[in-house]
């Protein structure tokens, strides 16, 4: 499983019985779903690939500073390959500068280790987002992550269409074969977050590297 935007997003009209997109627009449930993977990323990190090539960082001869990819949130380790492709192992003498909440962080990186040129690996942790179908999925919400990324966009939905009386209407009109009262809508808000209170309770994720030895 892709847990790809498109696949994502066939499940969501799948829960909110809007299957042709008569109430919520495709784009409404992409916005819907990117919302509930931010709220996803604010408790839970995803493990960064170090075979990656946006982990690697080339080295360039009296430049110390560089543009760390904006999938990134943690920065634990640092690793040098060196420029016969051997496993250096880790280095000291380098420093984050900048935001890596708003994207715009630098690696800023000592002299004595960019005199070594090669090739920086970073090893840490990074965002979840919904790639594409067609695009790589390297950063894609595993499958343990669907069942409450859909309760948090149903229950934003809903949410939503509490204070949207025209969205309301046009949603019984679509797709209810029974006319809902706004007291049950709030009960459907209230079951959706339920289920993502207990998604959430359910999750355990150690947020640093195990302590080893290599």
């Amino acid at each position: 499983m892709t847990n790809a935007l498109e696949d994502m997003r066939a499940r969501i009209r799948t829960q909110l019985a809007d299957v042709e997109d008569e109430v919520w627009d495709a784009g409404e449930k992409d916005d819907l779903l990117t919302w509930a993977v931010r709220r996803l990323n604010q408790r839970l990190n995803r493990p960064l690939d170090p075979d990656t090539s946006t982990q690697q960082i080339a080295l360039v001869a009296d430049t110390y500073f560089y543009a760390i990819d904006a999938g990134i949130t943690h920065v634990n380790r640092i690793d040098l390959i060196d420029t016969n492709s051997n496993e250096v192992g880790e280095v000291l003498g380098w420093e984050v500068t900048g935001d890596l909440v708003a994207g715009t962080a630098k690696l800023h990186v000592s002299p004595r280790i960019v005199d070594q040129l090669g090739t920086l690996r970073i090893l840490g942790y990074g965002r979840y987002t919904l790639p594409a179908m067609t695009a790589a999925q390297t950063s894609a919400i595993p499958d343990d992550y669907v069942t409450l990324v859909l309760a948090l966009a149903r229950g934003e939905a809903l949410r939503r269409m509490m204070t949207d009386r025209a969205k309301f209407r046009q949603w019984q009109v679509h797709n209810q074969v029974e006319n809902i009262s706004i007291n049950e809508l709030v009960q459907m808000v209230n079951e959706a977050d339920q289920q993502a209170n207990d998604e959430w309770a359910a999750m355990k994720r150690w947020q640093v590297p195990v302590e080893a030895r290599i």
